[in-house]
């Protein structure tokens, strides 16, 4: 009775492992839009340049940007592979280079950030997740979500996370983010 069973279970067994087979290539073949014309942009090695990446369009100009959570900044030299995000120009940029994103951070690898919040941006990984407003002129947001919060500059570390609204242009003050902080709130006293 079991070699007349097994024998059904081998055959159903290798039917699934081939449509397995056929959906993995099938899922990663179809992830690639253009096979023929693809762009291709590199950025700094070991910096997990693409780790995240956008499409962006404002001004009639496409952009793609793309987050290097590992890279070391231009703009933020004294801080520990703080992480990157570059934008590469899509059209008329025949040597496809991306320029590294000016995020207004500073070169400080501390900073406050509030009264009971003092920011350790080593390793923060920006550029791990983006995302963009979905409409005409959307901002972007790049957040690093291994950024900490060293609570009263004691040993208590909180990881917050730290992200960046960019505005359509790419240029100009980004605004921060920090979802997780809220700094201490002063109770109003109200006169009877």
């Amino acid at each position: 009775m079991r070699k007349v069973m097994a024998s059904p279970l081998r055959h159903r067994t290798g039917v699934q492992q081939s449509f397995y087979v056929f959906l993995f290539i099938s899922l990663a073949c179809s992830y690639n839009i253009d096979l023929e014309h693809p762009l291709v942009f590199q950025g700094p090695s070991s910096s997990f340049f693409g780790y995240s990446v956008l499409e962006h369009f404002h001004d009639n100009t496409r952009w793609i940007i793309v987050g290097a959570p590992k890279a070391n900044s231009s703009y933020s030299s004294s801080v520990r592979s703080p992480g990157a995000v570059y934008k590469c120009r899509v059209h008329s940029n025949p040597e496809r280079r991306c320029t590294e994103m000016d995020l207004g951070r500073g070169n400080k690898p501390r900073e406050s950030c509030g009264k009971t919040c003092q920011g350790d941006r080593d390793d923060e990984w920006m550029g791990v997740s983006l995302a963009r407003q979905d409409r005409a002129s959307g901002k972007i947001l790049a957040c690093a979500h291994r950024w900490k919060n060293v609570y009263y500059d004691s040993e208590h570390i909180l990881p917050h996370g730290y992200c960046s609204i960019i505005p359509p242009t790419l240029q100009g003050r980004t605004i921060p983010l920090i979802p997780c902080y809220e700094g201490p709130t002063e109770k109003q006293a109200f006169l009877i």
